[in-house]
Parts: structure tokens; sequence; C-alpha cells
């Protein structure tokens, strides 16, 4: 696995397992009332799974600063992400992992966040040392939409 993919397995087994009496509405809806600047709402083009945590001036968003999962107790944070804001995720209990550009997680657990996809290691596509698998190239060829689990991107699991 390349050196720029961190795998997020454990932590993402980490949030499942935490996630009784877990309700991200709450902690939205807290986090907006503390800090007044500050939208952390449900994304439409994350199938309503992820809210945005962001800076707004009450029209729009100003800066990204990362994302909450609906589902379990996990955020992915930009760098740029207020302490305070680490600091209350924090004191809510909230695993946070540092949003980067690729992720590989263990199929099993990464199919509880992503239900609605296929998942396809198509490293065999670009890998000589691992056998060519007609099969799922095949599958691939079709045209579906898939995620590789050994290498992904936030964007394609949001």
């Amino acid at each position: 696995m390349a050196a720029d993919v961190k795998d997020i397995s454990n932590i993402m087994r980490d949030a499942i397992e935490k996630s009784d009496n877990y309700n991200s509405r709450n902690i939205s809806k807290d986090m907006e009332q503390e800090f007044h600047q500050v939208w952390c709402r449900l994304e439409d083009d994350s199938n309503w799974n992820w809210y945005l945590i962001s800076e707004t001036d009450g029209i729009t968003v100003k800066k990204y600063w990362g994302y909450l999962s609906k589902k379990y107790p996990i955020a992915f944070l930009y760098d740029s992400c207020p302490e305070e804001i680490r600091y209350f995720l924090q004191r809510k209990r909230i695993i946070m992992e540092k949003y980067q550009d690729r992720y590989s997680c263990e199929e099993t657990i990464l199919k509880q966040y992503v239900s609605h996809m296929k998942m396809i290691d198509d490293r065999f596509l670009y890998d000589e040392t691992i056998p060519f698998d007609e099969e799922k190239f095949l599958e691939i060829d079709t045209g579906i939409e898939y995620i590789n689990p050994m290498n992904f991107s936030f964007e394609s699991i949001k």
C-alpha cells in the first residue's frame, strides 16, 4: 500500500462500536448554538450522511473545516479547523481524523458507511504483482460505480 494512503479501519471500527447513544442532530444543533458563525449541516451531495462543518457569514459558507458522520461519532477535519471546534468535538466524544487525499479501510467496515456502493479492489489493474482478475475487470468495464477499499478519497464515500 502506498505511503500516502492511510488505513482508517481501526478508527472507523471504533466509531461504529461507540455509536450507542450518538445523536448527530443534537451535536450539530449544539455546535451551531455554541459557535454563532458555524454551520454544521447535512450535505445533500453526501446522500445526507455527512454534516459539513464550516464557517459561515449567515448566508453562505466561507470556509470548510470538515465533516461529521450522521451515523457514527467520527469527524474528518481539515488542518484549518479551529482548535475550539476540535475541543468541542472532543468533549462530545467524537473520534477525529485528519482529512487527507487517500484512505484505505477493511471492506466489511467501510460497507457500514457506504452500503449503497459496490466495493471492488481494483489494484490488479495497475499493480503487475497482483494477478489479473477478469471477472472484476468485466464488472468494472460495464461502467459500474464502485469504491476501491484499498485506495479511496473521502469524497468518494460521502
